[in-house]
């Protein structure tokens, strides 16, 4: 336990520190300024996060071949302008992003021009039942007010096929503590996506370790993956 103490302390005091300029209100949600959607203090920092978080993302993605998942459509929550977006399109027969930021999306699908990008709430997604073999968030779900998440996740539960992954990494170290007024980020405990998403298995809760390494950074969130249902809970869907 002593050896993980100074790494909670760093998280701690980047968040607390942490300028709130590139922070942008839509309504009841929160978008960022061009400059906000990636915590980097220099491009060497940007970078060093990029490949991190790839790498990792990239291993919950490799769980589909463990789990059964078929490879045919993802769908990624939050994109933002694109940054993780190649990297799972290139799991998958086709990608699908979406995100609340009109600006953050042209410039995606400028990008990426062959990844569909659209502009829609993770409260109303604009898609069938049923519709994804897996579904991603990455430091999303915890900048959604808690009078809405549980729209959120319902949705996500509603556009997973029965037999896929639900991938997140989102913020959880301040849960269950008080929130500032001017806090735009809700930490929710790990237990509470659990329970969202029973009777899917948590089989993977985890920090991204190699970046909380490192003084000066700290990981994004909590890696979480969710396994398929089972025959007997996909049959009640």
């Amino acid at each position: 336990m002593a050896a993980s103490r100074p790494s909670l302390l760093r998280r701690a005091a980047r968040r607390l520190f942490r300028p709130h300029g590139g922070v942008v209100r839509q309504g009841e949600f929160v978008t960022f300024k061009p400059e906000g959607f990636v915590e980097a203090r220099n491009p060497g920092e940007l970078l060093c996060r990029h490949y991190h978080e790839v790498t990792q993302l990239r291993r919950c993605l490799e769980f589909m071949a463990e789990q059964g998942v078929k490879p045919g459509r993802s769908l990624e929550i939050g994109c933002g302008f694109g940054r993780l977006s190649p990297y799972i399109a290139e799991h998958f027969e086709q990608h699908t992003a979406v995100d609340i930021n009109n600006w953050a999306v042209s410039e995606a699908g400028q990008f990426y021009p062959g990844i569909s990008f659209s502009v829609a709430s993770a409260t109303e997604l604009p898609f069938p039942d049923h519709s994804f073999d897996t579904v991603i968030t990455w430091t999303v779900l915890q900048h959604i007010p808690n009078a809405l998440v549980g729209k959120a996740l319902s949705e996500i539960k509603r556009v997973a096929k029965p037999k896929s992954l639900i991938i997140l990494c989102e913020a959880t170290l301040y849960a269950g503590k008080p929130e500032k007024e001017w806090q735009h980020t809700h930490d929710r405990f790990p237990e509470f996506y659990a329970e969202a998403f029973s009777p899917r298995s948590l089989i993977v809760s985890e920090f991204i370790t190699a970046l909380d390494r490192i003084p000066s950074m700290g990981s994004p969130g909590r890696l979480m993956v969710f396994g398929p249902l089972d025959r007997s809970a996909a049959d009640k869907q």
